[in-house]
């Protein structure tokens, strides 16, 4: 068996990154500048392992190696005085995604006309909406007040005033790591390689219809299979999804799309990226081809992925890649051959 077991800090300076946030009257965005210093921590282990020796009088050999990384970075130079969360501040942990509490949903129409506390921060879409749909409904989400003002907001956004946020999770990855193997007994051969990521929160994009179907874009034509169990009504009351109402994640300031502790995502995942299988053909089966050999076999691409995602309809590696999930899927790929070697 080998091991090696690497712990590392490094020190970034003068990281190119948009500048102090600027006053909106400015006109534009703040320019790039090397603006930010970070220190990252972090760890790189890897492990193989091989043997060999007899099964049912014949000789077998193996082989498997892991390999495991994680790291995380922190802020320690940026000009952000009054820690605006809307930008880089020092002592930020990179990665962070800040955001509300939720307490489920309102029972019953009297419980969310008398409700005391204002959500109208996270509800512009329902107070925009005409007639009585203006107004919370059965099945409409509540949130937590956490600072206990009996307003839903962000206060001033910033460190030591974020009203009712509160870091919900980090998108960074954590615990990356890889798992290769390979067995050889009796002709026959088999290799696999997995990978995966051990934690990653992800929030969905305003336009992953995937997961968010309607609440997006009501003329989305694109329904999940199964979209319409996850959706609350008086029958099913503790249904994932609240009471449907449009564009509920697609606008800024409406409940879906403010980042909250129920809709974040875990990312992680484990995949069989692949696996080949083969076996050599003995000599008694092919006499007329001695000092030939024939082999054949199969090869499987992406044939398995383990998530705890929330949706049958997104990868964790198209959303890590991509806000919305909105990049190229990963297909299953099965291949079938036979190798000759001429000797």
């Amino acid at each position: 068996m080998t091991a090696s077991f690497d712990v590392y800090q490094r020190e970034t300076t003068d990281m190119i990154t948009a500048g102090p946030t600027l006053p909106s009257v400015f006109g534009a965005s703040s320019p790039n500048q090397n603006a930010a210093d970070l220190i990252t921590t972090g760890f790189d282990l890897s492990v193989r392992w091989n043997n060999n020796g007899q099964l049912a009088g014949k000789q077998i050999s193996y082989d498997i190696g892991v390999v495991l990384s994680d790291y995380t970075s922190r802020i320690t130079k940026f000009n952000n005085p009054n820690k605006l969360l809307s930008n880089y501040y020092v002592g930020q942990k990179v990665g962070e995604i800040w955001g509300y509490s939720l307490d489920g949903y309102f029972t019953s129409d009297e419980e969310a006309k008398n409700w005391p506390i204002n959500q109208s921060f996270v509800n512009s879409t329902i107070i925009r909406s005409p007639g009585e749909w203006s107004t919370l409904h059965a099945g409409d989400i509540k949130f937590k007040d956490l600072n206990g003002d009996n307003i839903i907001n962000n206060g001033k956004n910033t460190v030591d005033d974020h009203g009712d946020l509160k870091v919900i999770g980090n998108k960074l990855p954590r615990y990356s790591y890889g798992i290769n193997g390979s067995v050889r007994w009796a002709g026959f051969d088999l290799s696999l390689f997995l990978q995966g990521v051990g934690r990653q929160d992800w929030y969905p994009g305003n336009n992953a219809d995937k997961f968010w179907g309607f609440y997006s874009r009501p003329y989305f034509s694109y329904i999940p299979k199964d979209f319409e169990s996850q959706i609350w009504s008086p029958e099913n009351p503790n249904a994932y999804f609240p009471l449907l109402r449009g564009y509920t994640a697609l606008n800024s300031g409406s409940e879906l799309n403010s980042p909250n502790d129920k809709y974040i995502q875990n990312l992680s995942y484990l995949r069989l990226k692949n696996l080949t299988i083969g076996y050599n053909i003995p000599q008694t089966f092919i006499k007329n081809w001695k000092r030939n050999q024939f082999k054949i076999f199969f090869s499987g691409q992406n044939l398995m992925t383990l998530t705890n995602l929330n949706t049958k309809y997104i990868d964790p590696e198209q959303a890590i890649a991509e806000a919305n999930g909105r990049v190229y899927p990963f297909f299953k790929i099965y291949s079938f051959g036979l190798n000759v070697s001429f000797l």
